[in-house]
């Protein structure tokens, strides 16, 4: 862990400082004016003392000291106070974040890229064991999806998350494992594809999420993620030539293992299935359905529709369209005003249920 720390930290000042000391606090321990050697985290000053702490945070790499608000999960990773509030520790949370990624790749990509068996049992589990530990190539899986074909034709899906990660993160690997299910469903079995390929294809569908959700940063790091040694960068250039429907017909109609044989230049004849761009259903009423607290970012999901503190926009539901103003965000709810009513409404997390 302290390597992660040496590479999230940086040296500000070294030696002592002048006689007055700064204005820096360290965000761990409350300590200052600071004077010495101070390191600097996304959260702000750290102390040298408390950078020496044997525990650090698995997200951000902040020092651990205890009593200070942070939290650790069932298989020893800490999650700092600043992160925590962000972290997805609840299964119910998860389901509630895969279910919106779902709904808009299937309003991206189309109707066609729905299941044809839409029960997915989704679980967390704390301890990373997909991980091989000493691995030199220090790649980590986040998800793992499994479908079972039954010799009736029907499929059962299964995908499992690890738990103490970030929403925006959790997110793309939610995005990531419903393709694996999508690809399980119908590829044909005589079509045998590329692994690099096959998790290239489900890298895309994490990129274009996070396009679609204005995640710049995480979209760089699905770029510069070696999980598919490079096959990724060729899908996002392929999907913007050929469009998504052309990779997705490819692996119901394709015959080889990957896109190497392929050329921009030569065209393609017309995909044998359609994926028209059809809207996801509107929902029934108006419900929070995922949270953005990224450093000073804040971002809400009502009703599909993203909003910023101060944002005001339109929200269709199946009876009525409402116009909502977001006037606050926190940790697990948002406070927003209903058709220019003045009594504030909160949406919460947990449910999603309004109450004045």
């Amino acid at each position: 862990m302290r390597q992660l720390a040496l590479i999230l930290f940086l040296l500000v000042s070294a030696g002592v400082v002048s006689a007055g000391g700064t204005n820096y606090f360290c965000v761990v321990c409350g300590k200052g004016p600071l004077t010495g050697r101070i390191w600097m985290s996304k959260w702000g000053p750290v102390c040298d003392d408390c950078y020496r702490l044997e525990n650090h945070c698995a997200l951000c790499g902040l020092p651990i000291r205890e009593g200070d608000g942070s939290v650790k999960t069932g298989d020893g990773r800490f999650i700092c106070k600043f992160d925590k509030t962000n972290a997805v520790l609840d299964v119910a949370e998860a389901r509630e974040i895969f279910s919106a990624a779902r709904r808009e790749l299937i309003g991206l990509f189309g109707s066609g890229f729905a299941l044809n068996f839409p029960d997915v049992t989704i679980n967390l589990f704390d301890v990373d064991y997909w991980s091989e530990a000493g691995r030199r190539d220090g790649l980590h899986k986040f998800g793992f999806a499994s479908t079972r074909k039954t010799p009736g034709g029907n499929c059962t899906h299964e995908v499992v998350m690890l738990s103490g990660r970030l929403r925006v993160e959790l997110a793309a690997t939610a995005a990531h494992e419903y393709t694996h299910l999508w690809i399980n469903e119908n590829r044909p079995v005589d079509h045998v594809m590329d692994g690099d390929t096959t998790e290239a294809i489900c890298e895309l569908s994490a990129y274009k999420l996070m396009e679609a959700r204005g995640q710049a940063e995480q979209m760089k790091k699905i770029l510069a993620n070696p999980y598919t040694h490079g096959e990724i960068k060729t899908l996002v250039a392929l999907e913007k030539e050929r469009g998504i429907g052309f990779i997705l017909n490819w692996v119901k109609n394709g015959t080889a293992p990957n896109f190497e044989t392929l050329s921009l230049a030569v065209p393609v004849k017309p995909p044998l299935i359609t994926f028209a761009n059809f809207p996801p259903p509107l929902p029934e009423s108006l419900k929070l359905g995922g949270l953005l607290l990224e450093g000073r970012k804040r971002l809400a999901i009502i009703g599909g529709v993203s909003f910023g503190p101060g944002e005001t926009k339109a929200v269709k539901l199946q009876t009525r369209t409402v116009l909502v103003r977001c006037r606050e965000i926190h940790s697990a709810d948002v406070v927003v005003e209903l058709d220019g009513k003045p009594e504030p409404v909160t949406l919460t997390l947990d449910h999603g249920q309004s109450k004045p």
